[in-house]
């Protein structure tokens, strides 16, 4: 059985995947911050299979509390799942550094570190990474959601140095379009022309890249 940490798994993606996960017969580590119901649910469901741990990915005490423990569960990961992010859709007048950095930290940094602490265990299991980027990094971007692009953009290159650094392991990203998930403040008159990318069709994306021998990809998913 393999182990896996998915991170924001409390909605959107994030419990569609888990559940994907959890029948496919991994065991998932479920991280949640804030919003525990639907974790739990499944949880009690899979009971076995799974592990709920909540953490503030923010801040570096969060992902070492996550670090700890798994440690004292004696779970050593096979793959992790970098899907936890925020956005700040507004005008650029009404972005600062509190914006930046709030999104950098989650989308960015946060990756970052939890590839730098499970990395060396992951490239001794021959396992994977897998971080959920978006398609504003190749072409399709916005001045309002400038923060999400600059850390989603940063995060490709993450996952490209990682992939160096980590030769037994395939470390790749899936740059996907438009997701329906709370993340987005849109306007119900909006999304009805808007094309998403079915959360079903984005997580099995994720299994399937889950098999590859790929490293260091970018691979873009649309609608």
């Amino acid at each position: 059985m393999k182990y896996v940490l998915l991170t924001g798994a409390s909605s959107g993606l994030g419990i569609v995947l888990a559940k994907m996960l959890l029948e496919n017969k991994y065991f998932v580590v479920l991280h949640y911050n804030q919003n525990a119901t639907e974790v739990l649910t499944l949880h009690k469901q899979y009971s076995n299979t799974s592990f709920v741990i909540q953490a503030d990915l923010t801040k570096e005490k969060g992902i070492l509390r996550i670090k700890n423990l798994l440690e004292e569960k004696n779970i050593s990961l096979d793959i992790l799942i970098n899907n936890a992010a925020i956005d700040f859709n507004s005008e650029l007048e009404e972005k600062n550094t509190e914006t930046f950095l709030k999104v950098f930290s989650l989308n960015t940094l946060a990756p970052f570190l939890l590839m730098k602490l499970f990395g060396t265990e992951i490239n001794q299991n021959h396992g994977s990474i897998i971080n959920i980027s978006s398609d504003n990094t190749l072409g399709k971007n916005d001045p309002r959601t400038i923060e999400y692009d600059v850390s989603k953009s940063g995060l490709n290159m993450l996952t490209k140095d990682f992939a160096l650094a980590l030769p037994n392991a395939h470390v790749n990203a899936i740059a996907f379009g438009w997701l329906d998930t709370k993340m987005n403040d849109i306007p119900k008159d909006i999304k009805k022309y808007i094309k998403f990318v079915p959360l079903e069709k984005a997580a099995k994306e994720i299994l399937k890249c889950l098999n590859s021998n790929e490293t260091g990809m970018i691979k873009e998913v649309s609608e």
